[in-house]
């Protein structure tokens, strides 16, 4: 399918036109709105917006293979105008007195592929991006990425930016002046930016930094929580309008209901994620939006966009024409929980990190007759025990001039709203001198010193309209002097059960021990594989054949963004990066640096598997490191990266690699000169790994 059939289909209200239109767009609209709004929510809003408006004004495109460039003028514009709200004084006609100047606008070479030894880690180009973005004023952002980016011509960025055609070109000419200065700042701050001209710089710095986005999946997980505010949930003010639209005869009753219901809909992941259960189109609101979009409305049914962004459009069935059976949509398939979509679900809009806090020192389980005063005090005592540095979310603000312990009360409260409508409040606080009072935003309280240590591991998730079903690991440590087990870490699979409540966030509503079904949480990893093999689960060994086997196929997904189109060949290992007794999968793609092509890079990504009921399954480890050789940490603690910086000097950098909050993460700590004896100390207190080439799997059986 192309775009000029996707538009025919769409304007003819076929989904399938509205599936490819955004599968194929989203993800490059999204990051440039994220670049004009600097904010990854803000974005997200500026997206669904854009996409409403391209879809209601199909008929008003002339050339349907122009839908991508069309459709970034529609989210420039979109994001012009939320930034001059926020903002009144932007984008007035700053230039007004250069209107008699004949400005033209000199386009320098962008080609800055072609340029001697440029190269950058991912951390680099993620910090140069943003030095150089901040360079320039909002107006000057824009008209440079409408320009070089989208493509759009002057008379089509003067039309957005409600401006003459001499002030956009003024306004490029000023921002690349700035650019220049921000670089020559950033030179003298020691960043190397080479030969290559301040704007052709930040030009490829832009595609590289979208390149590893979208390797990462940062770009289709945003798309797919839009595609889910837009087709799916319904505000309460939707519902209103749904209400307002059957009250109201005529179509001025549709288009009413329509321009609440699209204000509902762009109120952001928050607003969505208070949605009732009813999907967005198959409401009365959602059939007038559906009207103005030219959406064909089924039955009520309405295909599911997000479904197209995890299949192939030709792999898409057709909806048919019947009315939707309601017992058959009861037993849709849940889908699984990604994990930038926990604080659009959970209650509280808790991360999925504060969710395993709560089930780590929240209830361990929920009565059934509510929970006591003393029980709010027991939890409250155990979520403030351990430190910030150990992943505490609740702020801890010191002690008052009576030694007393003081707490954020916000920080409290929105963890409790994960499990209980309960909140600490002046109300119901204690008002006596040593009790649990509230004293504006801070809770006072002095807790009793626990003697255990608990973490939680959420191994997988998945929601209906009905019900999440969150399965982890739970770990107790005892640390009591009487224990004769103390420092023995006792596991638990449990399975905790979320409910919306009545604003449609999912809350916590019972907590049981998951059936085991399989290997001993205790057994080592090879031990559960063998009897997975036998049970007919997945091993560790098949799942990381499978992720070898799509590296090697080029699958989406599997790419190594700083590599790019220069692999010259694949190769793994596998160590234990996190000592969590489950070996981690690390691959390298071979590619010759840019400096004459004297040395041989990996570009690095690694992959783990988590334990669950039908045995191993993938965790894919967002980000990727550039190295010219890896060493295994003789502390234990991750590997060693050692990263080329001047193949004339010989200067070599090494970075510490770690896994830290599902992302592989980088952290300078030696510098050398090549060849001189404290790396070569270096290099026989950490031994080099063993590389294996992807075709040879037999060093997955280590």
């Amino acid at each position: 399918m192309n775009y000029t059939e996707a538009v025919s289909l769409a304007r003819a209200g076929e989904e399938r036109g509205f599936g490819f239109l955004y599968q194929n767009t989203y993800k490059s609209k999204y990051y440039l709105a994220l670049q004009y709004m600097k904010n990854e929510e803000a974005a997200k809003d500026v997206l669904q917006e854009a996409y409403i408006k391209a879809f209601s004004k199909l008929d008003a495109l002339g050339n349907p293979e122009a839908f991508p460039g069309w459709l970034g003028t529609i989210v420039a514009n979109t994001a012009k105008n939320m930034l001059a709200k926020n903002n009144p004084m932007l984008f007035s006609d700053v230039a007004a007195d250069d209107e008699n100047e004949n400005f033209e606008y000199q386009i320098e070479d962008e080609n800055a592929e072609n340029q001697p030894e440029l190269f950058y880690t991912r951390q680099e180009t993620q910090i140069l991006v943003h030095e150089l973005i901040d360079a320039l004023s909002e107006e000057q952002r824009m008209c440079i990425l409408m320009f070089h980016i989208e493509g759009a011509s002057i008379s089509e960025i003067a039309a957005v930016m409600n401006c003459s055609e001499n002030t956009v070109k003024s306004r490029l000419n000023y921002g690349r002046k700035n650019l220049k200065i921000k670089a020559e700042e950033l030179q003298k701050k020691g960043y190397k930016l080479y030969s290559i001209a301040p704007l052709p710089l930040l030009l490829y710095l832009l595609r590289m930094d979208e390149a590893n986005l979208a390797a990462d999946g940062t770009l289709a997980s945003a798309g797919e929580l839009v595609a889910d505010r837009i087709f799916h949930p319904i505000s309460r003010g939707a519902a209103s309008a749904a209400g307002q639209a059957q009250k109201t005869p005529g179509n001025g009753g549709q288009r009413a209901a329509a321009d609440q219901a699209r204000r509902a809909v762009s109120g952001g992941a928050r607003t969505a994620a208070k949605a009732a259960k009813t999907g967005f189109l198959h409401t009365a609101a959602g059939k007038a939006v559906a009207i103005v979009l030219g959406l064909g409305v089924s039955g009520g049914a309405v295909f599911g966009v997000t479904q197209m962004l995890r299949e192939e459009p030709e792999a898409v069935q057709e909806t048919d024409e019947r009315e939707p059976d309601p017992a058959r949509e009861e037993r849709s398939e849940p889908a699984e929980v990604r994990d930038a979509q926990y604080p659009d679900l959970v209650a509280g809009n808790l991360t999925k990190e504060e969710l395993e806090f709560v089930l780590a020192y929240g209830p361990e389980e929920i009565p059934d007759g509510g929970f006591e005063d003393s029980d709010y005090t027991n939890i409250l005592n155990a979520m403030v025990q351990t430190s910030e540095e150990n992943g505490n979310p609740i702020e801890d603000y010191g002690v008052d001039e009576s030694w007393r312990s003081q707490y954020s009360v916000e920080d409290v409260n929105r963890l409790f709203s994960s499990f209980t409508d309960y909140q600490f409040t002046e109300e119901n606080d204690s008002d006596t001198e040593y009790g649990l009072n509230v004293d504006g935003d801070r809770l006072v309280f002095s807790p009793a010193t626990i003697n255990y240590s608990v973490s939680a591991e959420i191994t997988s998730a998945a929601y209906t309209e009905d019900e999440m079903d969150v399965y982890y690991t739970y770990i107790y440590t005892s640390q009591s002097v009487d224990d004769p087990d103390a420092g023995i870490p006792v596991p638990t699979e449990k399975k905790a059960v979320l409910e919306p409540d009545e604003e449609g966030m999912y809350r916590i509503v019972s907590i049981e021990e998951a059936e085991q079904g399989g290997a001993d949480d205790t057994e080592t990893e090879q031990g559960a594989s063998d009897r997975g093999q036998a049970q007919g689960k997945r091993t560790v060994q098949e799942v990381y054949a499978e992720v070898l086997k799509s590296i090697q196929n080029q699958e989406p997904g599997y790419e190594f963004p700083n590599a790019g189109t220069q692999i010259t060949g694949y190769q793994y290992f596998v160590h234990d990066m996190d000592r969590d007794g489950i070996k981690e999968l690390i691959v390298g793609a071979e590619f010759q640096d840019g400096m004459n092509g004297k040395y041989i890079l990996y570009d690095c990504r690694a992959f783990r598997c988590s334990r669950t009921d039908t045995g191993y399954e993938l965790e894919q480890i967002n980000g990727s490191a550039v190295c010219a050789s890896l060493h295994i940490a003789s502390d234990g603690n991750g590997l060693y990266g050692q990263e080329l910086i001047s193949g004339g000097t010989g200067q070599i950098f090494v970075n510490r690699l770690t896994i830290q909050n599902g992302t592989l993460a980088e952290e300078r700590v030696y510098e050398f000169t090549l060849g001189d004896s404290t790396m070569q100390q270096f290099n026989s207190e950490n031994p080099a790994v063993q590389w294996t080439d992807i075709s040879d799997l037999s060093d997955l059986s280590q």
